[in-house]
């Protein structure tokens, strides 16, 4: 299926208009597409049912609640519908293009998705609807929920999504995602469950995170392979390099 993408122009457009009027008429844009030749059919609103109606579920879940205090419990609820939607319909290729996402963040569903994020940040940093450069895709609000649910989706675990919803949106955007040793999925499996209790708690905090073992995980895979270590062993590292820094 051949995936709709925009500029960052046509994006900007659709964003200031959204902004200004709570609404934007897609019609005449031309849209570009990411896939086959050969594809027959191309993703549209129609494959967003689903997403959208989950998307409201949790607006409605969280309506009352500060943003501030639940923002990363929001961000953890929607891993799972955003990756499943969009990967049972698409190549991660084409999920890595950033055209697909700036369509997502401001055209699709008569802009219901835009309000989603606007209402989740409350703020107009363009970056979250992917008005930004491909080399800061990762700042991007729904493609880092997919990004979660990419990298650590596990078919065989009693919760396929258990690590992908684990852990705040500033340790997955700063801790992870940022990071070398971000792209194992044992040693960030290792991470989270230092970072986390059993119950989910986190048992390491921001300044300990920042100021010791991630400097200490930077130092160490600056000149070494983890790609070859068990979870276990990542869990050993983890936590002598926690005990003893860089």
């Amino acid at each position: 299926m051949k995936l709709p993408t925009i500029t960052n122009d046509q994006a900007t457009v659709a964003w200031n208009s959204m902004r200004d009027h709570d609404s934007y008429d897609a019609s005449e844009i031309v849209l570009d597409y990411v896939g086959s030749d050969d594809d027959a059919e191309s993703f549209s609103d129609l494959e967003l049912f689903e997403l959208n109606d989950a998307l409201l579920d949790v607006k409605h879940k969280f309506s009352e609640k500060n943003k501030k205090s639940t923002g990363g419990l929001i961000d953890a609820e929607i891993v799972e519908p955003v990756h499943k939607c969009l990967s049972e319909h698409a190549t991660a290729y084409q999920l890595s293009q950033l055209g697909f996402w700036r369509w997502l963040s401001n055209i699709s569903c008569n802009g219901s998705l835009w309000q989603f994020i606007k209402w989740r940040f409350e703020s107009e940093q363009q970056i979250n609807w992917g008005i930004t450069s491909p080399g800061s895709i990762i700042e991007v609000y729904f493609y880092r929920a997919w990004l979660r649910g990419h990298k650590m989706y596990d078919a065989k675990a009693e919760d396929p999504y258990h690590y992908a919803r684990l852990g705040s949106s500033d340790v997955w955007r700063s801790h992870i995602l940022r990071q070398d040793f971000g792209r194992d999925r044992e040693f960030v499996k290792a991470f989270l469950d230092t970072v986390h209790d059993e119950n989910g708690r986190v048992q390491v905090g921001t300044l300990e995170l920042r100021t010791k073992l991630i400097p200490a995980l930077r130092a160490w895979t600056s000149g070494s392979t983890f790609s070859h270590l068990s979870y276990s062993e990542c869990m050993e590292l983890i936590k002598r390099l926690r005990e003893e820094g860089i």
